[in-house]
């Protein structure tokens, strides 16, 4: 009876130590299976840095080309200001001596 009971103690521990086998094996696939995800978000990442580094590179152009355009925009709004002036310089002129000669060209134009 004694030798029985230590067969099962023995069949017990056996089972339990391919129990801790089994745990560890899919310890290893569990772990495996992490890393293989690991390596993947490392790669990604690495994509993801070329890309940025490539926008960087796009919105620096970007950037000149639009103060470029800024640039281009206020000389347009400072020709169109002297423009402006210039036409009502010359628009005051051209009233003040139609205003000035008002009686003179009547008179120019009734008599003839």
């Amino acid at each position: 009876m004694a030798q029985t009971s230590v067969e099962r103690t023995l069949g017990i521990l056996l089972a339990k130590v391919e129990g801790i086998e089994k745990s560890i094996a899919d310890g290893d696939k569990h772990r495996a299976v992490v890393h293989r995800r690991v390596d993947d978000l490392v790669e990604q990442v690495g994509e993801l840095n070329t890309e940025v580094a490539t926008m960087k590179a796009d919105v620096v152009d970007s950037k000149k080309i639009t103060d470029e355009v800024k640039q281009w925009k206020q000389r347009g709004i400072g020709a169109l200001f002297v423009s402006g002036v210039a036409g009502t310089a010359l628009g005051g002129a051209a009233v003040s001596f139609a205003v000035y000669w008002w009686d003179s060209i009547l008179r120019l134009l009734r008599s003839a």
